[in-house]
């Protein structure tokens, strides 16, 4: 048996391989993307979105081609002048080096992997503000409460969120953000290649106010193409296809979240029994929910990762700082809860 805990691209969940067959003899792959077939689906995906991850009916979902394609979309439509980005990671921290070569003005505060971000400095009536939910470099999440306060202290502001790898993971309260954007090949257990935008009437209200028009993937452009059931490009329809029939068949994104949660209990009260290993991120307030960072010496890592190999369990590389001495193992609802008695089962004994 293959076990792949890889953060991403991750496990795909195994009804797609049927999906993919239906997708074909449907004739949806061969429909134009301005088709009423296809436009029948794209509404249709966006209403089975909404229900399975309980977004509000008033926010757009937009689809495009990567969550890093999104970098740009913001930085563009969004921002006229500066905005705010918070890090503790590489991803993060790559979303702000992105967003500075379109908007210069734009700053970085970067902050510890067991601390939450310090709000006094912002001023109070920035642009936007952007964090990370979900650091897939370090295995940290900013939580609910922290999110509720920045809500709280820019109630003028637009918040983004990099949802990259816990998008389909959570259960947001989205009404704490005004963009989010996530990657399908996460916890959406999906081919690589798509990505979604969940943006609100606040964010939506600034596109149209700032009129930015100037890009293909001009968020208005955009916005436009969707509220005609298209998108402003030829689409993955094959992607859009698979996602409309697994929000058909997964569980409400609430139990799909309280499962993820159960599993991660398991899986560090049985890391405490090992003597090699340990959550790089300590404090638990600040560990994610869907992607474990293991830390240890960097020859012990090297050596578990190639005796992991061996066993057919393909283990996440480190990334960033933190490439030679940690592992990262995702934590992704397409992931059988079985995989993880193995995998703690593998760790024992190595």
């Amino acid at each position: 048996m293959r076990y792949n805990f890889y953060p991403g691209p991750s496990k795909i969940y195994p009804q797609v391989a049927g999906y993919f067959e239906q997708a074909m003899e449907s004739g949806i792959l061969e429909r134009n993307h301005r088709s009423s077939a296809f436009q029948d689906l794209f509404s249709e995906t966006r209403t089975l979105l909404k229900s399975k991850l309980n977004i509000p009916l008033n926010y757009a979902i937009a689809m495009v081609s990567s969550a890093t394609e999104c970098w740009e979309i913001i930085a563009q439509s969004f921002i006229e002048r500066k905005s705010y980005h918070f890090f503790n990671g590489a991803f993060g921290e790559k979303w702000w080096s992105y967003t500075q070569k379109i908007r210069l003005q734009s700053e970085a505060i970067s902050f510890g992997i067991d601390e939450l971000p310090k709000l006094p400095t912002i001023v109070k009536n920035a642009e936007l503000l952007a964090f990370t939910h979900n650091e897939t470099s370090n295995g940290t999440s900013i939580d609910e409460n922290f999110q509720k306060e920045v809500r709280t202290q820019f109630p003028n502001s637009l918040i983004s969120y990099d949802a990259t790898s816990s998008m389909a993971g959570y259960e947001f309260d989205w009404d704490l953000g005004d963009i989010w954007y996530a990657s399908v090949q996460k916890c959406f257990g999906l081919p690589a290649g798509m990505a979604l935008m969940v943006v609100s009437p606040k964010a939506i209200e600034r596109a149209v106010e700032i009129n930015e028009s100037n890009h293909y993937n001009s968020f208005h452009f955009i916005l436009q193409n969707v509220r005609n059931n298209q998108t402003h490009y030829t689409p993955n329809v094959a992607n859009i296809y698979l996602l409309n029939r697994l929000m058909q068949s997964v569980e409400n994104i609430s139990a799909i979240h309280r499962n993820l949660k159960e599993r991660k209990a398991l899986f560090f009260a049985q890391l405490e029994k090992l003597q090699n290993l340990s959550s790089l991120v300590h404090s638990t307030k600040f560990q994610s929910d869907t992607v474990f960072c293991l830390a240890g010496e960097q020859e012990f890592i090297q050596k578990l990762k190639r005796e992991a190999e061996r066993e057919g369990i393909i283990l996440g590389n480190g990334y960033g700082q933190w490439k030679e001495n940690t592992i990262r193992i995702a934590n992704f609802p397409a992931i059988p809860n079985q995989h993880y008695i193995d995998l703690i089962k593998f760790l024992s004994h190595f």
